[in-house]
């Protein structure tokens, strides 16, 4: 599987279409986002010996660069965990959350950049020890993010959480959202953010006879 680049320009005129990268996880959706430079594309690379971290490739000069790694995790695994990033970016401010699971640990990671992408600070750990992933993704205007992610609570039953990190790694407590669970119907809650800094959630319901999707508004102060 690979991921390629087309821009749609004016008239609906189609420009030529670029390789970003040639073999990356087939399942694991990808996220990209405008920065100040222009626009970055994060996804789960595949090597040839299965290690499926995060990755990132940024168009520069007309040119996509290589991508590389946001963080070297290792993790190794043969099929695709169906698990993919989120990157958001204002001006020159990047920052990307993934779930990943090197030597059976899983964890829920955030990291930022300050150089639209080009480097990235140490990952910190988001989740409260029982992550599924599935992140979402916003910013805050303290220069800080606001993370979703669905934490495991033993069985199939599960909790869509948030918690806000600071840019210096520090954050807060995380906050329930509502109850979910882990089976593959339950799909990855969406996170975005309203002009007045408030957050609209939504996820899948499957606890009911028929599954409905929900939203939820939640009010912050960052």
């Amino acid at each position: 599987m690979s991921i390629r680049y087309r821009e749609i320009g004016p008239g609906n005129t189609p420009g030529p279409e670029m390789l970003i990268d040639g073999r990356v996880c087939d399942c694991c959706q990808t996220s990209a986002a405008m920065t100040s430079d222009g626009p970055v594309v994060v996804y789960r690379n595949r090597t040839s010996d299965e290690i499926r971290d995060i990755y990132i490739a940024r168009l520069v000069d007309g040119e996509w660069t290589e991508g590389r790694p946001v963080s070297d995790d290792g993790w190794e695994i043969a099929g695709c965990p169906v698990n993919g990033p989120v990157v958001v970016a204002d001006g020159s401010i990047v920052a990307v959350a993934w779930f990943s699971a090197p030597d059976d640990v899983a964890r829920v990671k955030i990291a930022f950049s300050d150089d639209g992408g080009a480097t990235f600070g140490v990952p910190k750990v988001v989740d409260d020890g029982l992550p599924m992933g599935r992140v979402g993704l916003v910013l805050t205007s303290d220069g800080g993010a606001i993370v979703s992610w669905l934490e495991g609570g033993g069985g199939q039953g599960a909790e869509v959480r948030i918690r806000h990190v600071a840019n210096d790694g520090s954050s807060s407590v995380s906050a329930r959202v509502t109850s979910s669970s882990a089976e593959r119907a339950s799909g990855f809650p969406q996170l975005v953010k309203n002009l007045d800094g408030s957050l609209v959630i939504s996820w899948t319901d499957v606890g009911a006879e028929e599954a409905r999707v929900r939203v939820a508004r939640i009010e912050t102060s960052y």
